[in-house]
């Protein structure tokens, strides 16, 4: 009796599997622990990235909504560099005139109803300033998330590669001796 695991040919690479969803080139090689480390690891991050995604959105409309009520301005067809400059400047004419002070006359906005904003308070302003920074900083987690996705996928494959060379360096054969009918197995490691 001859106990052996035949590979298929056409069977996709460990290697290749961990890195298209990591943990599955190691279930494949029989490390189920390992896999599941991995398929955890990637649930955690994918959730971050939906989780900070959708909280910056969420926020990015409360602070769209509250600077219309507050500043008196029209919130269509804005860039988020005017968010930015809408939280630092109380009004349009503070803008544009520390922008001249500066000569920095391409960065001027027009003075008409599309891009002017008046800030009924600073400390409504400063609340805006406050919410678009947590939005921003909530699109950035994301963003690294996304970078340490990648880098799960990587690690996943390269540990898939180092256990994949590790079972090609030891064999275990078992045999059945048919004169004295023991049963026995041997180790067998490849040192190259």
């Amino acid at each position: 009796m001859v106990f052996a695991q035949h590979d298929s040919d056409n069977e996709i690479d460990p290697v290749i599997k961990s890195a298209i969803i990591p943990g599955w080139g190691q279930k494949s090689l029989n490390y189920p622990r390992r896999a599941r480390v991995y398929k955890y690891i990637e649930s955690s991050i994918l959730l971050t990235i939906i989780g900070t995604s959708t909280y910056s959105n969420i926020l990015k409309k409360n602070y769209i909504s509250f600077a219309s009520s507050h500043a008196r301005l029209s919130s269509s067809e804005k860039d988020h560099k005017y968010w930015v400059d809408i939280g630092n400047y109380d009004s349009i004419d503070d803008y544009n005139n520390e922008h001249l002070r500066n000569r920095e006359t391409n960065d001027l906005y027009p003075l008409n109803n599309k891009w002017s904003w008046d800030w009924d308070s600073d400390a409504n302003r400063k609340a805006f300033e406050d919410k678009r920074i947590t939005s921003d900083q909530m699109k950035l987690i994301a963003t690294f998330g996304l970078g340490a996705l990648v880098l799960n996928h990587a690690v996943s494959a390269i540990d898939a590669l180092y256990l994949k060379r590790l079972s090609d360096k030891m064999y275990v054969n078992a045999y059945q001796n048919t004169e004295t009918g023991g049963v026995g197995y041997s180790i067998i490691f490849n040192i190259y």
